[in-house]
């Protein structure tokens, strides 16, 4: 794998797994009430419907992917590293 590609992969992991953190501190600091009432009257509950007023279930619903983002972008962080990454048990006495 060229370096660009690598250097890439490894920022494109970073940024998913700051987005994944940043999505799990939104459920708690503000509040899935507050983010509702940021989003105001863009979510529409079914197919041909207009924008509805967001509830924070919505809000849960958008937010319940953050674990998955974490575990994407650290995954991608740590396997795009330079070297590989090698643990030694051996003793060395």
């Amino acid at each position: 794998m060229s370096e660009p590609v690598r250097i890439g992969l490894r920022l494109l992991g970073l940024v998913l797994l700051l987005a994944g953190l940043a999505g799990i501190v939104l459920l708690f600091e503000p509040g899935p009430t507050e983010i509702a009432d940021w989003m105001g009257d863009e979510c529409a509950h079914g197919r041909n419907e207009t924008g509805e007023q967001c509830t924070s279930t919505d809000v849960i619903e958008v937010l319940a992917g953050a674990p998955l983002l974490i575990l994407i972008g650290g995954v991608l962080v740590l396997a795009m590293r330079k070297g590989p990454l090698v643990l030694d048990f051996s003793s060395k006495s």
